[in-house]
């Protein structure tokens, strides 16, 4: 769950926004989201009036008559919160349609996280050589493989691969708002009082995704996987189009004197920004990089045509922002996990280790759970137990990513030393992992 910079979905995501109101929530998405903020859930979720609709809704359903007349007057029409799935109408009487969590909710579902996560953690634990023997196929030795572990558990497992695993499984059946090229699901749970989500690393940020992508295309993905605090990232993809005035005192001016440049490669018209079109160099700096260069020129090399240029100052920004780093001798070597085609076997392996701790984990738990959240309020309004486990399943895997990096099985992203502070990126092919960005 996390916030994009910039209006278009740029990936695979869950967003993440507190509202400013007497209750606060959290909201977001999950899938690709439209660039049209009309088609967008949450701009009808942040109005009062949709707010005040809501909480009259939490207790059960209203005259259809009714609930257009507290929306009378407003920018708010009824039909627009159906269109998007914030209500349902069921015979003139309108309902909660959407995962939609009270703080009574979220105490509930805290409970049961702090129940029966810590077995799977223990789960994880226990098959941590196998994973390590995995890992060590991967043959660049100067990224930390507890880095590699990171990125390859709290991101690409538990997160992207579980939400398919959980559709094919019928555990999880989100209801999907669909338009011309974006697709998602939209969630809102109410902060609690003194519960943090520091350490959660439930959020992914990333492009390209579905047909989101630059021309020519790329055949990489960059991401970035992280807790709710650790925005702005000053990593790839949110590097790209971030205006300077957000980044690190050290990234802008590596930024600046790579020279900052205006964007419209996605029609998204980016002022004075690192830019969307340099995505093309800086994989093929990385993939060079992790396919054995070392020597700047080596490096270079990579960098097509008149933009190799750009690659000392590009070099420069990789290393400001934790990607890699220069030697004493000149010598450059890699610092995070960059996964190019052959490393598909080793990332497969990983997949179905942590796939099968996953589910063996739910065929024992899932019912039980379940047992003890049909008292949710989404639930009592006749919302489909499966349509909320996207929202339930992040609860239950952010919190153990938070104790699998305390268990010391995957690197902390809040440790002393790392760039990010609270995340990690990495980049991939994007044909070594098929996904379905919802």
């Amino acid at each position: 769950m996390r916030k994009f910079l910039f209006t278009l979905a740029l990936g695979a995501i869950a967003t993440f926004g507190a509202q400013a109101a007497s209750r606060e929530f959290l909201s977001g998405y999950v899938g690709t989201v439209p660039p049209n903020t009309e088609d967008q859930a949450k701009t009808y979720f942040d109005r009062p009036e949709v707010r005040k609709l809501l909480a009259a809704l939490e207790t059960g359903g209203i005259a259809e008559t009714a609930a257009a007349n507290m929306l009378a007057g407003t920018d708010t029409h009824l039909a627009d919160l159906e269109r998007l799935h914030l209500v349902r109408d069921a015979n003139g009487t309108v309902r909660l349609g959407f995962p939609y969590f009270t703080a009574g909710d979220m105490a509930v579902i805290h409970a049961v996280a702090e129940k029966y996560v810590p077995s799977l953690v223990a789960a994880y634990k226990a098959r941590e050589p196998e994973l390590d023997t995995i890992l060590a196929r991967y043959p660049v030795a100067s990224v930390d493989k507890k880095r590699l572990a990171f990125v390859l558990l709290a991101g690409f497992s538990l997160n992207w691969d579980a939400l398919d695993q959980l559709t094919d499984k019928k555990y999880r059946q989100p209801f999907v708002i669909e338009g011309d090229g974006w697709h998602y699901g939209f969630w809102a749970s109410e902060m609690v009082s003194d519960y943090s989500y520091k350490g959660f690393y439930w959020g992914s940020s990333s492009f390209p995704a579905d047909n989101i992508n630059l021309t020519p295309p790329l055949d990489f993905t960059f991401s970035s996987f992280g807790d709710p605090e650790s925005d702005p990232r000053m990593s790839f993809p949110d590097l790209l189009a971030m205006p300077e005035d957000q980044m690190t005192l050290p990234v802008r001016a590596a930024a600046e004197k790579l020279g900052l440049r205006d964007d419209n490669a996605l029609g998204l018209d980016l002022k004075d920004v690192i830019g969307l079109s340099r995505a093309h160099d800086f994989g093929a700096i990385l993939f060079a990089l992790r396919n054995g260069a070392q020597t700047e020129a080596n490096i270079c090399a990579a960098v097509a045509g008149e933009d190799a240029t750009d690659c000392d100052g590009e070099l420069g920004l990789l290393q400001t922002a934790g990607y890699a780093k220069a030697s004493d001798d000149g010598n450059w070597f890699l610092l995070v996990p960059v996964l190019d085609t052959n490393d598909k076997p080793m990332l497969d392996a990983a997949l179905a280790l942590s796939r099968g701790v996953m589910l063996d984990w739910l065929k024992t738990n899932y019912g039980p759970m379940r047992r003890e959240l049909l008292r949710l309020t989404a639930v009592r309004q006749g919302i489909p137990y499966p349509e909320l486990f996207s929202q339930i399943w992040h609860e239950l895997f952010g919190l153990a990513t938070r104790d699998l990096v305390t268990e010391g099985v995957i690197e902390d992203p809040r440790a002393t030393g790392v760039v990010w502070q609270g995340s990690i990126p990495a980049v991939w092919r994007t044909a070594i992992f098929p996904h379905a960005w919802q």
